[in-house]
């Protein structure tokens, strides 16, 4: 009876040890069906380590300036001129003032007429008349002494000549209510005067600034350099002068 409790107390005593071998060893691991929850970790198992993701680069810091905002695209626009010249007659009338330093006053009108070969060219033909008279100098000599000067009288003019419209160009103007259309000009003339019955050759050259009033109707201003060559006191002379002029007119 006592070799059996012996025998009894030692194998109960095995059952124990393994029993607390088995107690500190990690449980089996169980698979988890898909799509059931996941069981929490025992306490004490090792949990994995988690891999971090990839890092995106860093976006440039955003400046305090803000980008100017892109210039929009200018569509090429070509317009037509408000008034055309080529093959057209234009014809003028006006007034002018010859000064020569002649002891004379000349006050006179022109007309004429410029046929445009071209839209910047021109051909031109012009008649002037000059109503000269002494001036406040002369009257006195004449009363004092008797004189009269040598030069003589400016009368009639008929040249011919070209002009040419170095450009075209048109402005606004807010007190008009609309758009000024100009052209300056240049010209050249030649031809024949009758200054007091001494006929000579004259020459004039300048500049000239149209503007126009409607498609078909102008004004301008001339400003001429002119130069006679006439007779005194038994000699052929060069006299030169100055000859604003102003002028109106339409096309044909």
């Amino acid at each position: 009876m006592a070799i059996v409790l012996f025998l009894f107390a030692i194998s109960r005593g095995r059952a124990l040890a393994a029993d607390a071998s088995q107690t500190g060893a990690a449980p089996p691991v169980v698979p988890v069906p898909s799509g059931s929850p996941a069981s929490p970790a025992p306490v004490g198992a090792a949990s994995p380590v988690p891999v971090p993701a990839p890092s995106r680069p860093a976006a440039p810091p955003r400046s305090a300036i803000r980008e100017p905002a892109p210039r929009p695209e200018a569509a090429v626009r070509v317009q037509q001129r408000f008034a055309l010249k080529a093959n057209l007659v234009q014809i003028y009338g006006g007034a002018e003032y010859l000064s020569r330093g002649d002891f004379y006053n000349s006050p006179g009108l022109r007309v004429g007429a410029t046929y445009y070969v071209r839209e910047p060219l021109g051909l031109e033909l012009l008649l002037a008349y000059d109503w000269s008279s002494l001036d406040s100098t002369a009257k006195q000599v004449e009363a004092d002494d008797g004189l009269l000067p040598d030069s003589h009288p400016p009368g009639l003019r008929a040249m011919v000549g070209a002009r040419y419209s170095i450009g075209y160009g048109k402005l606004m103007v807010g007190g008009l209510g609309g758009v000024v259309h100009f052209e300056p000009q240049a010209f050249l003339h030649a031809g024949i005067h009758d200054n007091g019955g001494e006929i000579g050759p004259s020459t004039d050259a300048g500049l000239g600034f149209l503007v126009f009033l409607t498609p078909r109707f102008f004004a301008r201003v001339d400003a001429a350099v002119t130069l006679d060559f006439e007779s005194r006191s038994g000699t052929t002379i060069g006299v030169w002068g100055a000859l604003p002029a102003l002028s109106v007119g339409g096309s044909l």
